[in-house]
């Protein structure tokens, strides 16, 4: 694994989601840390819709993507989505200090000149670029122009109206607001218990096939013990009082009736 403020070495990634009025954990999906979050994103979304009805989707920053969007919007899935705002150098301006003119399909820079478009590259990508004399004498070049460039190139995918959409959903609309917020309060929630109650900070096996016994056994663990306190107000008579992983992996549960 190779990230910004993580630990380099050999890992594994527990691709979980969690249903959003229980905080049930309803898929896991454990892989080499070596790939990217959002790689089997739409897959487990896929999977979900064949059990469940599945309406709207929340997740951070790392599932911010066209193609993404793009694959919720075809499976009739809305997205609640943190932007991702992109790499830039300290002090300067970033993408989103520029406005699309979708009638003209140009960007507008903050000194009200246009970067017009120039190629779409392999990876699907639109290139806008402004003009250099213009750039030359711009008052705010410093903030815009990065080193060793001479112009401003912005690149926009050419799915980039379905992140739009997602954008306009999460920003503007109460319903979208309050999915993003509920985010930290489950899947969050969740990832914290498992680690914090259920050791679920260290791989206890090597190899995904042995990965998979313990995240799936650690995820029915937890989910006892949250269908227990679901249960609780209706049956009194049942106390859950401990389950847990022990040490070797196994599932240890206790009842008192």
């Amino acid at each position: 694994m190779f990230r910004d403020r993580k630990p380099k070495g050999f890992f594994y990634l527990n691709h979980m989601a969690v249903d959003g009025e229980n905080n049930l954990i309803v898929s896991v999906l454990p892989t080499t840390a070596a790939i990217n979050d959002a790689v089997p994103f739409l897959g487990i979304i896929e999977k979900l819709k064949e059990k469940y009805e599945v309406k709207y989707v929340g997740a951070d920053a790392g599932y911010y993507t066209a193609a993404i969007a793009k694959g919720l919007d075809e499976m009739g899935i809305t997205g609640a989505l943190a932007r991702r705002l992109g790499p830039k150098p300290v002090g300067k301006m970033s993408k989103l200090n520029f406005v699309y003119v979708e009638e003209l399909d140009i960007y507008v820079c903050p000194e009200g000149n246009s970067l017009n478009y120039k190629t779409t590259t392999r990876e699907g990508y639109k290139e806008y670029c402004s003009k250099k004399d213009i750039c030359d004498k711009c008052p705010i070049r410093e903030k815009c122009i990065y080193e060793k460039q001479s112009i401003r190139t912005i690149r926009r995918h050419v799915w980039q109206e379905y992140l739009t959409d997602i954008d306009r959903f999460k920003e503007k609309t109460d319903l979208g607001k309050r999915i993003y917020q509920r985010r930290k309060e489950t899947i969050e929630r969740a990832f914290a218990d498992l680690k914090e109650l259920h050791g679920f900070r260290y791989a206890r096996f090597r190899g995904i096939e042995k990965m998979k016994e313990q995240c799936l056994i650690t995820a029915t663990a937890y989910n006892i013990k949250k269908i227990a306190t679901i249960l609780g107000g209706f049956f009194h008579s049942i106390r859950l009082l401990c389950c847990n992983i022990n040490k070797c992996g196994s599932l240890s549960i206790i009842l008192y009736y």
